[in-house]
Formats: C-alpha cells, sequence, structure tokens
C-alpha cells in the first residue's frame, strides 16, 4: 500500500517514520483521544523544558543565546521572538490588575493610562526592537556581520528587560505595595543591572575591548531612551487628545 503524508501529501519510503517534506509523522491508524492527549503533553513538556532551558541564559549568561543563536544552535532553545512574546505576555498579565487598581482611584486619566499600557505600549515595544537593533547596526557594523544578527540581540535584550520588570511589578506593586523605599531603590537597582548586563552582553557578542564597548553602550543608551521617549510620548499625545 502506497505511503502518503497526510499533511503534505508527500510520498513516503517504507522505512520512513516523519515526513522528510513537513516533518509529520505518520500514522496509519486514526488517532484516538488518549493519543491526542499524549501528544498535547509531549509538546507542552518540551516546550517547558525548552523555557527553563532558555530562560536560565537569558538571565545569568548576558549574550549567550545570541552566541548560540548565530552558531546556528537553535533548536535546543526557544525561538528568540517567541520567547519574547511569551515573557511579555506575562508581564501584561501581571499589569493588569495594577492598571485596574489606578482606575479604582483616577477616571479619566487613569482609563486613558491603563488603555495605553494595555494596548499601545506592547505595539511600541515591538517598534523598539527593530529601532534598538538598527542602533546596534550602526554603532557595531563589521563585513559579514549582518542586521539579523542584532536583531536577534535586540529581541533578547527586550526579553531580559520585561523580566526585570515583571520582577519589579511583582515586588513593588504586590509584595510590598506600601513601601516607599523599595519602590524608589527597585528603579535604581533595576537600571544598574540594566547597564551591567547589557555592558556585558554587548562584549560578549561583539568581541570589543572593554573601554570600547563601555562608550558605545553610552552612544546607544542616548539613541534608544531619546527615540522611546519621543515615541511613547508622541502617541501617548496623539491617543489622548484624539
Amino acid at each position: 500500500m502506497e505511503r502518503i503524508c497526510k499533511n503534505c501529501e508527500k510520498k513516503l519510503e517504507k522505512e520512513f517514520q516523519f515526513c522528510p517534506r513537513c516533518g509529520q509523522e505518520h500514522k496509519e491508524k486514526v488517532v484516538h483521544f488518549k493519543q491526542f492527549v499524549l501528544d498535547f503533553l509531549g509538546d507542552y513538556f518540551t516546550f517547558d523544558s525548552l523555557i527553563i532551558r532558555s530562560v536560565r541564559p537569558l538571565l545569568f549568561n548576558p549574550g549567550f543565546l545570541t552566541n548560540e543563536f548565530i552558531a546556528g544552535r537553535r533548536v535546543r532553545y526557544i525561538p528568540p521572538l517567541r520567547m519574547f512574546i511569551f515573557i511579555s505576555i506575562i508581564f501584561f498579565l501581571i499589569l493588569g490588575p495594577v492598571d485596574k487598581t489606578v482606575a479604582l482611584e483616577r477616571n479619566e486619566e487613569a482609563e486613558f493610562l491603563d488603555n495605553f499600557f494595555s494596548v499601545w505600549f506592547p505595539r511600541l515595544f515591538f517598534l523598539l526592537l527593530p529601532l534598538f537593533a538598527l542602533f546596534l547596526y550602526v554603532l557595531f557594523r563589521k563585513p559579514g556581520r549582518f542586521y539579523l544578527t542584532h536583531f536577534i540581540f535586540s529581541v533578547h535584550l527586550h526579553a531580559f528587560i520585561f523580566v526585570l520588570l515583571t520582577i519589579m511589578v511583582v515586588l513593588i506593586d504586590f509584595i510590598f505595595p506600601s513601601s516607599v523605599f523599595l519602590s524608589q531603590w527597585s528603579l535604581i537597582i533595576t537600571i544598574f543591572v540594566l547597564q551591567f548586563y547589557l555592558l556585558v552582553a554587548l562584549r560578549q557578542v561583539y568581541k570589543q575591548r572593554w573601554i570600547t564597548t563601555f562608550f558605545k553602550l553610552v552612544l546607544v543608551n542616548i539613541m534608544y531612551v531619546t527615540s522611546a521617549m519621543i515615541i511613547f510620548s508622541t502617541v501617548g499625545a496623539l491617543i489622548y487628545y484624539l
């Protein structure tokens, strides 16, 4: 009996268990509910193991995931954009209850802030991803180093930023909501950790001297912060007045 892939209809050799064109497993019999559940759990726990394997170096080994991607070792980790989206969704889910609490205290202004942070804030971060990569491309330009390298670096960095913001929101608004001291110092510590992380990551990925890397870190901060302020303030003003 001729064996045909049910997904892409490619003819399969007798020894093929998976389709060489689309990768789907070939099964002659009807898939029962038990097999459906097992397939789902397999995908879920594979994703779960990839999360653990990816988030650990993201947090404690700056630049490692970008170097792994450049070297072609990609299957063992979550794809960069998927990881960024996953972490950002967690952040905005946690941020949601905080925004609702603020909305009870203030009326029109709170409604605007709630709409801005829940709808436009994540969209603007997607705009900042390629923009930050463009700044890296300008500052760390080198023959044979394509824009994609800088974009992957940008995605990993912004995923780390969302992890930091998530920790800060949880500490300030859920664990220690009345601590003014913590809210002031958490912002300072977050900025310091982010700058140290970025410095090490730039050094690890672009392999330049520490002094050169530090100088370019200052430049990329100026470019990025200025652009972010312009984008957020412009979009915020347009939403508020329109």
